[in-house]
């Protein structure tokens, strides 16, 4: 068995998670006939209790079923004759534990069922746990639960309490229900007067939720354990928690263990962890910002000058590259997650780079841009004294761009932006470029396909009164109008909205003055139905995936049949399980699209995948693009960032992932965009 049944405690760690994840197979519990008649009419076992007294012998009180006597006791042999009614109840007791602790469980249940049925005045309470105990030896849980059940219920002041509690909970966790189990230990820990019980139930309390995936908490548990356990045995739960660091636990958990233990112990090991881990994956530039965590938290830790060395390394290898690019992106705050993108991207097109540049060739320096402006540009100056990158991409947002272009401009470094909206970036300085997926490339494509593609002349607009729906309705309508359409009428909704209704409607009377037509229609005796159709070709909805969802439904519910026309945001696979029917068929734009047929597009998903282990979203590619762009000098002779930014200045072909591109008199990269339709369900490349 995984533990004594005299004392309930646990042998090892390995064996706990042994005995927790065993099958279980349970058995039916033998006792009398009687018994089993009783419990076919419903009466519960403790009704025995009713039946004459067979023992009317007082015994002494205080006797301790839970002494360290060896587990694997000699059973002592009695002379008795008849049933457990001529042994004294204290010895019956006694018996029974020796038999459960030599492993005869078969003649101990035995002998607590004859015990049990005879009604005893004493020891009831004992017989209850020990008939748990054995029953549990014979992996029959759930009798076992009835036993302890009955024991809390008939004897709450029991000094057994809380040893059948901590028992109870265990045995739920052994049928793996493992949300019962915790509650039950969670009060065998706080109503037992008795330490070893409260220990033993954060150890029970830290294996389950280890059990469940809650590294964390099974870790705060055994924290507890420690101010419990004798100083000897602290060392044993130490291992235990580090183990489980560095066996189970995934970036996000180390994280947030890092972050309630800042400065003691396990906060320590989730940070050697997290640097290991990085290091490993090649992301250098999180394992560098964990090890000056860990640097400034622990400074006189024995693993401090490993990561010192190891940052050491770090600056060596970069500074042994033949060139260096630096990438400036948001890795910490909202933003981190589009950060996170662009770099996976960047990196991706770095390691391709390699297969031909060699190993060596180019390194990378990762920069996080969420800091203030001033300190950005002085960092970005060390970075450029120290390093002496030929260029850099980012930052992603407009006004950090705006921010960084004098020193761009000084220092004469390119800084290619893989999305920032601004139309023209030119205007702040000749060192700037642009690879995002701006607002007028969306607009001119799909207003082209509507009108050259779709012969669509007459528009509406319904957009959320943002600045992403302002400048895009703003744009759709001046280019219709460029192309020689029409547009009968304009509205806009809050991002709050649901309720879409009053904006149709206006959109609708509109119509109706000019082009749009009513007619009644006969639907049943008497009943009529005035129908709307539309004067118009077709409407633009620029917004995002759950705005589009309703409002398709509630035009189609104002008879609004028209197609539809969209902008990026409409580009997440949720639109199509949101909106289903009501969107087929509308087309939307976008700077990348997953499911392209394009044979460069299917090669850096595949290679993302393969790296990452998730999609590539949009910000992945424009990075990939800006990283690529830069490369590509590199490859091709460019030495310094003038030279790369005269490069760039030059093609007349940029290599992209959607095709050839120039980029405009603006330093914006004109890139092909995708047209996608929603067809049958799914989303289809249309160009």
């Amino acid at each position: 068995m995984a533990w004594r049944l005299d004392t309930l405690k646990l042998v090892s760690y390995s064996e706990r998670l042994d005995r927790l994840e065993r099958p279980i197979c349970p058995e039916p519990m033998l006792i009398p006939p009687s018994s089993r008649r009783r419990a076919r009419r419903g009466i519960h076992l403790s009704c025995a209790l009713l039946l004459a007294f067979l023992f009317a012998t007082a015994f002494p009180h205080g006797l301790s079923l839970w002494d360290h006597s060896p587990a694997k006791a000699e059973v002592p042999q009695t002379n008795q004759s008849g049933p457990a009614a001529e042994a004294s109840p204290q010895s019956v007791i006694e018996r029974a534990k020796t038999l459960i602790d030599a492993h005869e469980v078969d003649e101990a249940v035995d002998l607590l069922n004859k015990f049990i049925a005879s009604s005893p005045t004493e020891y009831l309470d004992h017989a209850y746990l020990l008939m748990a105990a054995a029953l549990s030896g014979r992996n029959e849980h759930a009798e076992a639960i009835s036993y302890l059940d009955q024991l809390l219920n008939e004897f709450p002041t029991s000094d057994l309490v809380g040893r059948a509690r901590l028992k109870l909970g265990a045995e739920y966790a052994q049928l793996g229900n493992l949300d019962a189990a915790l509650p039950v230990l969670a009060e065998a820990r706080s109503l037992s007067p008795d330490g070893e019980t409260q220990r033993e139930a954060l150890t029970l309390i830290g294996d389950i939720h280890t059990r469940k995936g809650d590294f964390v908490r099974a870790i705060q548990a055994w924290l507890d354990e420690v101010t419990l356990a004798p100083k000897e045995q602290r060392a044993e739960i130490h291992e235990r928690i580090q183990s489980l660091v560095q066996v189970k636990m995934d970036k996000k958990d180390l994280l947030r263990l890092r972050d309630i233990y800042p400065t003691v112990f396990p906060g320590d090991v989730a940070l050697i962890r997290l640097i290991e881990l990085h290091t490993a994956r090649g992301e250098e530039h999180l394992a560098e910002r964990n090890i000056r965590i860990f640097l400034n938290r622990f400074p006189t830790h024995a693993y401090a000058p490993t990561a010192t060395d190891t940052l050491r390394s770090f600056k060596e290898r970069l500074k042994a590259s033949q060139h260096v690019i630096a990438a400036v992106l948001p890795l910490s705050g909202r933003m981190a997650p589009f950060g996170t993108d662009s770099l996976n991207g960047i990196r991706l097109a770095l390691e391709r780079a390699k297969e031909t540049l060699g190993p060596n060739s180019v390194g990378l320096l990762v920069k996080d841009s969420v800091t203030d402006r001033t300190l950005l540009r002085s960092q970005l100056a060390d970075i450029v004294s120290e390093y002496q990158p030929l260029a850099v991409v980012g930052p992603l947002l407009s006004r950090d761009l705006q921010a960084v272009a004098g020193f761009a401009e000084q220092a004469e470094i390119p800084f290619i932006t893989p999305a920032a909206t601004l139309p023209d970036v030119r205007r702040y300085g000749s060192f700037l470029f642009s690879t995002a997926l701006t607002y007028p490339l969306q607009i001119h494509r799909i207003a082209d396909f509507a009108v050259t593609q779709g012969g669509h002349h007459r528009f509406c607009v319904l957009y959320p009164d943002t600045a992403y729906g302002q400048d895009l309705a703003r744009l759709f309508i001046a280019e219709v109008r460029l192309l020689g359409g029409e547009v009968i009428a304009v509205e806009s909704y809050k991002e709050t909205d649901t309720d879409y209704g009053p904006q149709i409607k206006r959109l609708k009377a509109e119509d109706l003055k000019r082009h749009g037509r009513t007619h009644a229609v006969k639907i049943g005796k008497g009943v009529t139905r005035v129908l709307y159709r539309p004067g118009f070709d077709a409407i633009f909805l620029p917004g995002d995936y759950t705005q589009i969802a309703l409002i398709s439904a509630q035009l189609a519910f104002y008879d609004v049949n028209v197609p539809l026309l969209g902008s990026n945001g409409w580009n997440s696979p949720e639109l199509l399980r949101l909106a289903d029917r009501w969107v087929e068929g509308g087309v939307f734009v976008d700077g990348f699209f997953l499911d392209s047929r394009d044979a460069n597009v299917q090669d850096f998903v595949e290679r993302y995948r393969r790296r990452y282990q998730s999609n590539p979203s949009l910000f992945s590619a424009l990075a990939y693009d800006a990283a690529w762009l830069v490369l590509d000098a590199i490859v091709k002779g460019a030495t310094s960032g003038k030279e790369i930014r005269d490069h760039l200045l030059k093609l007349q072909e940029v290599p992209t992932l959607g095709g050839p591109a120039e980029f405009g008199p603006g330093g914006v990269l004109r890139r092909p965009v995708f047209l996608i339709q929603v067809k049958h369900g799914q989303f289809v490349q249309l160009d």
